[in-house]
This record gives C-alpha cells, structure tokens and sequence, in this order.
C-alpha cells in the first residue's frame, strides 16, 4: 500500500506540474487550430470567389455562345425561309408556265377539233352531193334503160304484129295459091 500511496502522490505532483504545461500547450494547440481554420477558411473563400469568378466567365461565355448559337438560328432560318420562298415562286412560276402550255395545248386541240369538224362536215356534205348527184344519175340511166327498153319492146312488138301480119299473108297466100291449085286440080 505503501508503494500504491507513493505512486498516487507520484502521479498527483506530476500532474501539478503538468497543467501548466498542458494549458500552455492547449492554448498553443488552439491558436494552431484557430490559425489553421483561418487560413482554410480564407482558402475556402478563396476558393468560392474562385468558382464564382469561373461559373460568371462560364456563364457569360455560354450566354454569348447561346447568343451566337440563336443568331445563327435566325440567320440559317432567314436563309432557309429564303430558299423556300424562291422554290415557292419558282413553283408558282413553273406550275403557271405549264397552265399556259395546257391552255394553248387545249386551244390547239379545241381549233384541230374545229378543222377536223368543218373538214367532216365539207366530206359528208361533198359525199351526200356526189351520192345525190349518182342517184340522180343512176334514176336518169333506170329511166333510160326502162325508156329504151319500152322503145325496143314497142319496136318488138311491132316487129312482132308486122311479123305475125306477114306471115297471116303468106299463110293467106298458101291458102289461096292451094285453094288454086286444089281448084285447079279439081275442076280439071
């Protein structure tokens, strides 16, 4: 117990001794401390006016990128409006080119019609005439024919009556002569 008593008193002036070295070396450590978070809050502070700084730059680079980026937009939608606009009227102008075309092409096809029409009716006309003109021709030559051949029947038939004549004569004159010659033969 003797040796417990003197390690405890041991112990008790060690620490005596101590604190004023341990406070001395706490307040250093704290001002160590307090330093080091000056010097890392300046760092950080820094550090933030820093990032600050970079996102401002960044921001205005990107807002005059984004501007850049929208005027070409503009620009390219400008030209495209433009080129659009020009195929348009190149459209319109072609598409009013070729109504033309079909216009004069319908005209020409309606003026054909017209000539093949008057053409048609001066053909049928001519051909009705040509026909009537035949028929005409063709009722004079049926009534030539029916003509002559009542001319030639008449002349048959009187041929005929002048024929059958001729032979009653000659036949009257055979009756006569054997009428003669049968008198003749008996009154000898």
């Amino acid at each position: 117990m003797k040796k417990l008593l003197a390690f405890l008193l041991s112990v008790c002036m060690v620490s005596a001794f101590a604190v004023p070295a341990f406070a001395d070396a706490n307040s250093d450590y704290i001002a160590a401390v307090k330093a080091y978070q000056a010097q890392v809050a300046a760092k950080e502070a820094a550090y933030t006016a820093a990032v600050q700084a970079a996102a401002q730059q960044a921001q205005a680079k990107a807002d005059a990128e984004c501007l850049a980026v929208i005027a070409a937009g503009k620009a390219a939608q400008a030209k495209a409006d433009a080129e659009v606009a020009a195929v348009i009227a190149a459209g319109k102008a072609t598409q009013a080119a070729a109504d033309r075309r079909e216009a004069a092409y319908a005209t020409a096809v309606k003026n054909y019609q017209a000539q093949i029409a008057a053409k048609e009716a001066a053909y049928t006309a001519a051909v009705m005439s040509a026909a009537k003109q035949a028929q005409a021709k063709a009722d004079a030559d049926v009534a030539a024919v029916i003509a002559a051949g009542k001319a030639t029947q008449a002349a048959a038939d009187q041929r005929e009556a002048a024929y059958a004549a001729a032979v009653k004569n000659y036949q009257a004159q055979i009756a006569a002569k054997e009428a003669a010659y049968i008198a003749a033969v008996l009154g000898q």
